[in-house]
């Protein structure tokens, strides 16, 4: 898949912003990839995501998800939840001594006006509480009929210390 993969975006945070903003979706592609890693904020705090139309995040409660957290050293868990304002996109962030977290997501029907996007969720750290390593897997869906332009992250409390963040169209 490497070689079907072309960049669209990239940011590099090396000192606290508030969020980060990814644009660039557009009907090129009909899936984009948003990869990063090395991410860290306030530790235990959780990594949010939202969807930009016009560059700009949508914040209205649109965002329905479920996932299931697998930890190594505590019990597995699982979470729903709908019309939230945002997608939990990771959980408990480390302060980044533990080299932060890292993630995947596959975005599905972005730049079409007239259905759901839809986004996959996949992360690997370690857990704030435990130190032991963690996974998380699920998905979402944005239930508005609207074109999707680029993604916006940001921290639940506090903000985005470090990180690399790339967006990715992936060739039909």
């Amino acid at each position: 898949m490497a070689g079907s993969l072309v960049k669209i975006a990239q940011t590099t945070v090396t000192s606290a912003v508030a969020s980060v903003t990814l644009t660039g979706i557009s009907s090129n592609f009909d899936v984009y990839v948003l990869q990063y890693n090395q991410v860290a904020g306030n530790t235990g705090a959780n990594g949010l995501l939202r969807f930009t139309e016009s560059g700009t995040a949508n914040s209205t409660a649109n965002y329905d998800e479920a996932d299931k957290t697998m930890r190594s050293a505590a019990a597995f868990g699982t979470h729903s939840a709908t019309n939230g304002t945002s997608f939990i996109a990771d959980w408990n962030v480390n302060a980044g001594t533990e080299g932060g977290t890292q993630n995947i997501h596959y975005i599905f029907n972005a730049n079409n006006s007239s259905e759901y996007t839809f986004i996959t969720n996949e992360q690997t750290g370690l857990g704030v509480s435990t130190n032991g390593l963690m996974s998380f897997t699920g998905g979402g869906v944005f239930t508005v009929t609207s074109t999707v332009d680029g993604i916006n992250y940001f921290m639940s409390s506090g903000d985005v210390d470090s990180g690399t963040f790339r967006l990715y169209g992936l060739k039909k």
